[in-house]
């Protein structure tokens, strides 16, 4: 039976009716923070003091906020997108995945990682690569390790895209430099969903590629797309509780403590295209715990407007090793921004690496049918469950039914 659209109608003309409230409310707060913005843009005092107040009062569960880099550009700089260097490699992996599924015929999962290596300034055309790895069901039974859950899946993904990352860049250190690996996705990584790994080991070794990466002299940076954060906004709500004995510091990072602004809200008024925020810490129990492992990988970031018009904004992630020298921010801002400018808004590299790693349904189709032609070879046929069977035959097309 199809969607009965005609008895939404009335919810979604409510739902418009909220949005429209919803939007005047976030203009007002966000001309507010716009001028909190300019009022404390070089009142360093009243953010140390703020800072030290959230670190005091805050619940670490919810409070991420972020701290000035440097105190010599005020909160508000917006900085020009400077030329690229003439010369440069860029690597951007990407990965993506055949979840387990277990009313398939063979129980497995796969995961591709696929990139790509720019040569910037270069004819030269891009070099790309993927590589596929399956898991599945080890032989001995009692010692058989296969974890099929989502959140285990998922940071098996993550771990080979950045792992990738690092061994080409160390594949590529003798490459026109500077080196900038890129990844479509935060740095500051934190494990959701690990049922069945441990978050210290996600972590580690996490933040061991980031090394890696540095130690083969390369820059590093996360490129995280309509970034839905807070960072800076908590950061000016902060200083702005400072003055209201009765603000309640435990609800600190939170959006109705925010009023529902984000720094896109922010920053999308502050930043012409091709520029850039000043570069801030992230103020956050996760980063404190993950600088602990390896000082020169404190997650930092800057806000940039990555397109030729318009105000769309995007969050850029640099380890704090790129972040002390401002040479190497200045190379990743230029190779960013120009990057964008190939596409529009968006970095070519990292859509070329998402076209190398994805796995399409048909890919899915062709080697399931594989597995099937090698299991027979040594005796095994196995059939999808009954009810995976139903849905298929339910969703591929209507069937008229026919009475006795």
């Amino acid at each position: 039976m199809a969607l009965e659209f005609e008895q939404l109608t009335p919810e979604i003309d409510q739902m418009a009716q909220v949005a429209a409230l919803r939007l005047g409310r976030q203009a007002a707060a966000v001309t507010l923070s716009h001028d909190l913005l300019a009022h404390y843009a070089t009142d360093w005092v009243a953010v140390r003091q703020a800072l030290a107040e959230a670190a005091a009062k805050a619940d670490p569960k919810f409070y991420r906020s972020a701290r000035p880099l440097n105190e010599t550009e005020p909160l508000n700089t917006a900085v020009p997108a400077p030329p690229p260097p003439p010369q440069a490699t860029i690597i951007a992996t990407d990965g993506s995945q055949i979840r387990p599924d277990r009313h398939a015929a063979y129980l497995y999962y796969l995961i591709n990682v696929g990139g790509v290596v720019y040569h910037h300034g270069s004819s030269r055309a891009p070099d790309q690569f993927s590589v596929p790895t399956l898991r599945y069901p080890q032989a001995e039974i009692n010692e058989d390790t296969f974890d099929d859950t989502g959140g285990t899946v998922n940071i098996e993904r993550d771990l080979a895209e950045i792992g990738m990352l690092a061994q080409k860049t160390e594949e590529y250190q003798a490459a026109p430099p500077p080196v900038l690996a890129m990844l479509d996705q935060r740095l500051l990584y934190w494990p959701i969903g690990s049922a069945g790994v441990a978050e210290n080991t996600a972590v580690t070794e996490w933040g061991e590629s980031m090394s890696k990466i540095r130690q083969a002299g390369g820059l590093l940076a996360g490129y995280i797309d309509r970034p839905a954060t807070a960072y800076v906004t908590t950061l000016l709500r902060s200083i702005e509780a400072l003055n209201e004995p009765a603000f309640e510091w435990k609800s600190l990072g939170q959006r109705l403590a925010n009023r529902g602004v984000t720094d896109v809200h922010l920053f999308s008024q502050v930043l012409a295209p091709g520029q850039r925020s000043k570069v801030f810490v992230t103020v956050s129990d996760p980063n404190h715990k993950f600088t602990a492992q390896h000082q020169a990988n404190e997650v930092c970031f800057f806000y940039l407007n990555p397109g030729g018009h318009g105000r769309q904004i995007a969050r850029v992630d640099i380890p704090l090793w790129v972040a002390q020298h401002e040479t190497w921010v200045t190379a990743v801002h230029g190779l960013v921004y120009d990057q964008c400018q190939i596409l529009g808004d968006y970095p070519y590299v990292l859509a070329r690496a998402d076209e190398t790693a994805v796995v399409s349904h048909r890919d899915q189709e062709q080697l399931n049918f594989m597995i099937d032609v090698i299991m027979a070879r040594h005796g095994i046929n196995q059939a999808i469950t009954a009810k995976q069977s139903s849905k298929n035959i339910a969703r591929g097309g209507k069937t008229r039914h026919k009475g006795f």
